[in-house]
């Protein structure tokens, strides 16, 4: 009895110890753990992201980037959010392509203060946009800004944005940057395309979606083939399906979209009327997950998980010059 109380608060520190170290590890393995990256969108915005390319939204924007140097993407990104979408996380991030190499509109000459004033005056405001919405759980935890608030949901590219009277087009914009070949190298982008899983549950009208992957990431430079009998001309370009060659020889199929007013939609667009089944193309590309195949399981699912099949859409930026 003495032993005991005499070992009884050393016994307890030790305890207290042993548990604290415990809980220690299991958030480091719940945080190593964050590759399961879990977030949610209406079915009804997946159904309509599945039949057309360029979709419109009204959105606020909360604040703006810089102009990003050309190996950071050459873009600039406007926060957002919307009364028309109740995804969770809710944010929205606007992203107009090559700002760091063009002129500002009716100009010959880039000036990056001109791009500086013109997001400026968009802040507080509310726009409508226009543009491909892309689906990656890159931002939904961690840092956030008013340019980037926790998202799963980009207009990447933005293509058009109206502010009152005022419309911008910057579908001239999408193209492959000279000198750009993305930020991902093609090994690890098709190690993404073939070791992550994606799951959808349906819930109350709403999506969830588990992304589990090791590694994420944004654009990549990678040789595809188009498959010509799937191309399919849909509001704001082009959807078909395509071929990507894995690391261990194995066929990694991938639905492809070409975006209106880019030279690559229009070469897409021609290749409907030449010979031949199969075309390889190399290209600059945006990884991003397949709307469609996110609804497809959704409408599978009566509350239970169900694993998406191919479920990768590649946003073709441009061919290499």
């Amino acid at each position: 009895m003495v032993l005991r109380r005499a070992l009884g608060p050393w016994f307890r520190f030790h305890i207290a110890r042993l548990l604290l170290a415990s809980l220690t590890i299991a958030a480091f393995q719940v945080a190593l753990g964050a590759a399961d990256r879990v977030f949610s969108i209406p079915i009804d915005s997946l159904k309509l992201w599945s039949e057309k390319i360029i979709v419109p939204l009204d959105v606020k924007i909360t604040g703006h980037s810089g102009v990003h140097a050309l190996d950071q993407d050459c873009e600039m990104h406007f926060g957002g959010m919307s009364d028309s979408f109740k995804g969770d996380p809710p944010g929205m991030v606007l992203e107009p392509m090559n700002l760091c190499v063009q002129p500002f509109f009716g100009k010959t000459q880039f000036i990056k203060k001109d791009w500086l004033t013109y997001a400026d005056a968009l802040v507080g405001t509310t726009v409508h946009a226009e543009g491909v919405p892309r689906i990656w759980p890159e931002h939904l935890v961690g840092d956030e800004s008013d340019s980037n608030p926790h998202h799963a949901v980009e207009f990447h590219p933005l293509t058009t944005l109206r502010k009152a009277s005022l419309k911008r087009d910057f579908s001239a914009f999408i193209f492959d940057p000279s000198e750009y070949e993305g930020g991902l190298k093609p090994e690890t982008a098709i190690r993404i395309l073939t070791r992550t899983t994606v799951s959808v549950a349906k819930h109350d009208g709403m999506a969830e979606i588990t992304f589990d992957s090791g590694r994420i990431g944004n654009f990549t430079f990678l040789h595809f083939t188009i498959i010509k009998a799937s191309i399919e001309a849909l509001e704001g370009g082009h959807r078909m399906d395509g071929e990507v060659q894995g690391d261990a020889g194995d066929t990694i199929p991938v639905r492809l979209v070409t975006v209106a007013g880019s030279p690559t939609d229009r070469a897409v667009a021609k290749l409907t009327s030449r010979s031949g089944q199969r075309f390889g193309m190399d290209a600059l590309v945006l990884l991003s997950l397949s709307p469609e195949a996110l609804h497809k399981a959704a409408q599978q699912s009566s509350g239970a998980s169900i694993v998406a099949q191919n479920p990768f859409q590649l946003i073709v930026y441009g061919e290499a010059e």
